[in-house]
């Protein structure tokens, strides 16, 4: 499973947008640990439109998955409730791997 890094932004500096990592067979795991509220997740779709998949968290809040399409060529943002989607600290995604993650924490 592709682990995805997060890349922190400052108040009042430019940051570069971090280079979005290909799912693998398996997904992407999304650490969900610190200011887990503030996690702005990118998904780019490079070829056929195609679902991506937000899998069910471990908590109480924990009743689905979130399976969104993401139509060919387009880039989406997602911010999700940790309390849905996060399960042993972090989230996993899931989706064809075609499909790019990439993560920012927000300040």
């Amino acid at each position: 499973m592709t682990q995805i890094t997060l890349t922190a932004l400052e108040p009042n500096v430019g940051t570069a947008l971090p280079t979005l990592t290909a799912l693998d067979s398996e997904g992407a795991k999304i650490p969900f640990t610190a200011r887990d509220t503030k996690i702005l997740i990118l998904i780019e779709n490079s070829s056929t439109t195609a679902n991506v998949t937000f899998k069910a968290g471990g908590g109480i809040q924990a009743v689905e998955d979130l399976t969104v399409e993401v139509a060919s060529g387009k880039t989406m943002a997602f911010v999700l409730e940790s309390g849905r989607f996060k399960r042993q600290g972090a989230v996993t995604v899931t989706g064809p791997t075609t499909m790019k993650v990439g993560a920012l924490l927000l300040p």
